[in-house]
């Protein structure tokens, strides 16, 4: 059977994490949380079985994130993450059978637009662990009928969200559910039945089953990816000579694990500790890619302990976590190849660790991205990792005693603060993501004639939009959630101005300031690196090659340089800039700028100053032989005449970006 690997860490060089060549562009990087363990003041399955529970602690506000929305997302904005994930609470939505609460589901809707105003992706969760005292009191996933009033839940969110929530979870950890739940009475409702789990494993894959057919039938549904999440917990003989103990890891990896995933492939489903198979009609292939939570790995024996309060075996050189269970991070790699015979993208939907003082946090962080990185790199479609948690929370069965938070809570105070790992998150994460870009939009055109001469260039519309939103749907496509654009002293056109899914700025001049004047105007909101566009070209190029040029080069700027233009303003040797001049021709000149450039800030505070002054006459000039090419032919649609503006039309309506 498996291979349990155990690496030497202290030997794993962590370089590419670090300077970003670790993952590709446009990966999905994110942190998740769930509604009852954060949100405060629920009342459901969970809140009414809280004082029977281990800890017996009662969630009570929790984080308090249901009146702390707007400053939570700024924390999720402060990680530089690109997606967040969270659950929908149905309690609140639909707090007794028939009654709709459109205040709570505004709520929703109104974290959505907030996500989505500073460029955070969200990712939905229709069912994580709890549900409404009404419904439960029905039999919940015991009974085959109750199936729908989920389903209808979930249709009714998925109208109201689905124009703006791309990614959807149907179902978290249907497996944990089912154990915690029905077999060692951990969740509720807290009892010991294999009959019981059997029905209600049966019926949480129906359940998946028919939430996916019913949101992909919708007008949205196809253009939304909806998915299962499966918690992929390990289990490895604890003794490997042991043949018993090799059985019972066989066991156990088949009633947690290829149970469920078998059912996804198949569209049969045999319930764990079940004798036969059962149809469940539109499972197979029900899933648009594949959740995956992964915390660690289980050494199995016949005699292994079925209560959580007892310490699991682990490994002599392996390292407890505060929930008792080893850091494993090499197992993450075999959950990925589990569910890699479903042939559909993969996303790290959960992954973290309790960690009370927060020093093992960092370096769990460091390996599991790192494995991650590495079955990308082997060809696995990982699209995306998102950590567990986002901020400390209520711990379900645990209470508030275990802490998986990237921000450390104050639960008395309500105060958030950034931990270490947070930090080292964030650090990786930055490295990774696509730059800000930041746009050069103010410009007037008048080799367009009048429709010109009151309205910017950028905002001029081209096959239907302005040129500005098709620029940011490219850049958006690179994987750039953050924009500034500079507007020029005629800014009052761009208010209003919006990007779904990006967080767009726009900055105005007092007075016409030229391109360097107008970066110097807005130094405050650059980052500390960013990609430089003009408002009126649109240059469809691969940005992560750029950036790749940029890092090798170490360069302050490196600039998008063709070869195949019928004039030339550069010249160029070994991949750096000798000499630029827009205005004068020379017969020595080999290249042409292209419109795209990456920049460090340190490059505006440096050579810039208040005024009118010129990016290229000033910059350029300074920065001859510093300053790096990247040669790419792509190219580009320059609308400055009419001609231009009819050939970028036509390559618009020829061309999907």
């Amino acid at each position: 059977m498996w291979t349990e690997e155990h690496r030497n860490w202290d030997a794993v060089d962590y370089t590419p994490l670090k300077d970003g060549s670790a993952f590709p562009s446009g990966f999905m990087w994110g942190v998740a949380t769930a509604s009852h363990q954060i949100e405060g003041g629920n009342h459901n399955n969970w809140s009414e079985f809280e004082p029977r529970s281990k800890s017996q602690q009662l969630s009570g506000e929790a984080c308090d994130h249901w009146n702390r929305r707007s400053d939570d997302v700024k924390l999720i904005r402060e990680l530089d993450v690109s997606h967040y994930r969270f659950s929908i609470e149905w309690s609140r939505i639909e707090p007794s059978q028939g009654e709709w609460d459109q205040d709570a589901a505004q709520w929703y809707s109104d974290l959505v637009d907030e996500l989505l105003s500073v460029g955070i992706q969200p990712m939905a969760t229709l069912h994580h662990f709890t549900h409404p005292v009404w419904w439960d009191q029905l039999g919940g996933f015991e009974r085959e009928e109750n199936i729908q009033h989920w389903v209808d839940f979930c249709v009714k969110m998925f109208d109201l969200l689905s124009d703006r929530v791309e990614w959807w979870c149907t179902i978290n950890e249907p497996a944990v559910y089912t154990t915690m739940g029905y077999v060692l009475g951990e969740f509720p409702p807290a009892v010991r039945s294999f009959k019981r789990a059997r029905s209600v494993a049966l019926n949480m894959m129906r359940a998946h089953a028919q939430c996916y057919q019913a949101l992909k039938a919708k007008p949205r549904g196809e253009h939304c990816h909806i998915g299962l999440v499966k918690n992929i917990n390990l289990f490895d003989p604890y003794r490997r000579w042991n043949p018993l103990h090799w059985i019972q890891a066989k066991v156990l990896d088949g009633m947690f694990n290829r149970c469920w995933i078998n059912g996804l492939a198949k569209g049969k489903f045999k319930p764990p500790s079940g004798f036969r198979s059962v149809s469940v009609p539109g499972l197979k292939n029900s899933s648009d890619f594949i959740g995956v939570n992964y915390y660690t790995h289980l050494l199995a024996t016949p005699f292994m302990p079925t209560k959580v309060e007892i310490d699991p075996l682990i490994r002599p050189w392996e390292t407890r976590t505060d929930f008792r269970y080893p850091m494993y991070a090499e197992g993450l790699r075999r959950a990925f190849e589990m569910v890699q015979g479903l042939n559909i993208p993969i996303i790290v939907t959960e992954n973290g660790v309790a960690d009370d003082d927060d020093d093992m946090r960092p370096e769990h962080v460091r390996r599991h991205l790192h494995i991650t990185a590495e079955a990308i790199a082997d060809g696995l479609d990982v699209r995306g990792f998102y950590h567990w948690s986002l901020m400390d929370n209520f711990e379900w069965a645990e209470g508030y005693d275990q802490q998986f938070g990237l921000y450390h809570v104050d639960f008395e105070t309500q105060k958030r603060t950034l931990k270490e790992s947070g930090s080292e998150y964030k650090a990786i994460v930055k490295a990774h993501r696509t730059p800000q870009v930041v746009i050069m939009a103010g410009g007037l055109g008048t080799r367009l004639g009048t429709m010109t001469e009151q309205t910017p260039k950028s905002l001029i519309q081209v096959n239907g939009k302005p040129i500005l939103t098709h620029i940011l749907d490219w850049a958006q496509k690179q994987g750039c959630l953050n924009a500034l654009v500079l507007t020029g002293h005629m800014g009052e056109q761009f208010e209003g101005f919006t990007h779904p899914g990006m967080s767009v700025r726009c900055i105005r001049e007092d007075s016409p300031l030229g391109t360097g004047g107008a970066l110097w105007n807005a130094q405050e909101h650059l980052e500390e690196r960013f990609i430089l566009l003009w408002g009126d070209d649109l240059h469809p190029i691969q940005y992560s090659e750029l950036l790749n040029t940029h890092h090798t080069m170490g360069a302050p700027v490196t600039m998008c340089v063709t070869e195949s233009h019928e004039e030339m303003n550069l010249r160029h040797e070994d991949g750096r800039l000798l000499e630029y001049d827009k205005i004068s021709a020379n017969p020595e000149f080999n290249g042409y700028e292209a419109g795209t450039s990456i920049v460090e800030k340190s490059v505006v505070l440096k050579h810039g100053s208040d005024g009118v002054w010129s990016w290229e006459e000033t910059v350029y000039s300074a920065l001859s032989g510093k300053a790096a090419v990247h040669l790419d032919n792509t190219p580009f649609w320059d609308m400055g005449t009419p001609e231009r503006l009819e050939l970028l039309e036509q390559f618009l309506k020829e061309t999907t970006l």
